[in-house]
């Protein structure tokens, strides 16, 4: 507490402890008043408080000390530490369980409820769409589309009144979709 503090040149962290011990708020300070520096000197397009800059490395610290705290050996079942090989290898063994479960979510969120052997063919996924679409009108059903006829005025020329469904612009796209598909093929309906 009463030495010189953190070298400027080479910051390091007290990882065994919290970011508020009088070290790492040092540092954490020390951070704060380059960016600062760095913001004013390079003029950058945005401004912000130093709140927001001292929130920032805080979580940048928490995240740096979890990694951290995964890292250290940890007490086998025959209660040894593990040694540095062991503890690469479950680090190693953890990231790729991460990746396959996030390869898995995305892949899951990407293809939607279609069958594994047709998965990633253009006709499938045009299947798929215009089934949706299908459902999606007959749920509707007629006073699901956005205009409606009224009075026929002349006998020549219908004359549409728009209206406005709350859920409309949600699917608006999709509607549009089915409305220009209807205008190039008459015999699509």
């Amino acid at each position: 507490e009463g030495g010189p503090g953190p070298d400027l040149k080479n910051l390091t962290f007290d990882l065994r402890n919290g970011s508020k011990t009088p070290w790492n708020s040092k540092i954490i300070d020390l951070l704060l008043e380059e960016i600062q520096k760095r913001c004013t000197e390079e003029q950058w397009p945005f401004q912000r408080s130093e709140a927001y800059f001292r929130e920032i490395l805080h979580d940048c610290y928490k995240r740096l000390r979890t990694i951290w705290t995964a890292a250290q050996p940890k007490v086998t079942a025959k209660g040894i530490l593990e040694t540095p090989a062991e503890v690469e290898k479950r680090l190693v063994t953890k990231k790729d369980e991460t990746l396959k479960a996030t390869r898995q979510t995305t892949r899951r969120r990407n293809v939607g409820p279609q069958s594994p052997d047709n998965v990633g063919t253009e006709e499938t996924s045009q299947k798929y769409s215009w089934r949706w679409l299908q459902r999606l009108i007959k749920t509707l059903g007629e006073g699901g589309m956005s205009s409606e006829e009224s009075n026929v005025e002349n006998d020549i020329e219908t004359v549409l009144r728009v209206k406005n469904m709350t859920w409309r612009q949600a699917i608006e796209w999709e509607m549009d979709i089915v409305d220009h598909q209807r205008l190039v093929d008459d015999d699509i309906f």
